[in-house]
């Protein structure tokens, strides 16, 4: 990871993957990586599923953030995920270093078509996501209820 933390938008600190003041998240914290997003996660116990295996729901989030961040990031737009795919690989387990990775596909006015994917300390392949983007304006993610404390 070469480059600084990537700046977050004012406000936004309560959200469930990413935000620093939520004690229950994720606390994920992308930073740019050339034409990636990219950040460091180590799955706690209370993340599994099957005992050690990372839950399935922890992993799609994990997908989904790397797709906003990758968005916010590499495109300067807030986005919210319309449509969601997974690929399960390889069991990742819970305690593992993580490294999960998201990239903009393509991307026009309205939407951006993204992927990202996860990766063991060894390299190895555990999932890969595919989304798409609906870009939205602050205001309008204030409007729903965003950006509140």
């Amino acid at each position: 990871m070469s480059e600084p933390a990537i700046p977050r938008p004012e406000g936004f600190t309560r959200c469930y993957g990413c935000g620093r003041d939520n004690p229950l998240g994720l606390a994920l914290d992308f930073q740019r990586d050339g034409d990636a997003v990219v950040a460091p996660f180590t799955p706690a116990p209370e993340h599994g599923g099957y005992g050690r295996l990372l839950h399935g729901g922890v992993t799609a989030t994990l997908l989904d953030e790397a797709f906003g961040w990758a968005s916010y990031s590499l495109l300067g737009r807030i986005a919210m995920t319309t449509d969601l795919a997974i690929t399960f690989h390889a069991a990742l387990h819970c305690g593992e270093a993580l490294t999960v990775r998201g990239f903009v596909e393509r991307h026009d006015e309205r939407t951006a078509v993204v992927r990202a994917e996860i990766r063991g300390a060894t390299g190895r392949l555990g999932a890969t996501g595919t989304g798409t983007l609906r870009f939205v304006s602050r205001r309008a993610v204030e409007r729903i209820g965003g950006f509140a404390t």
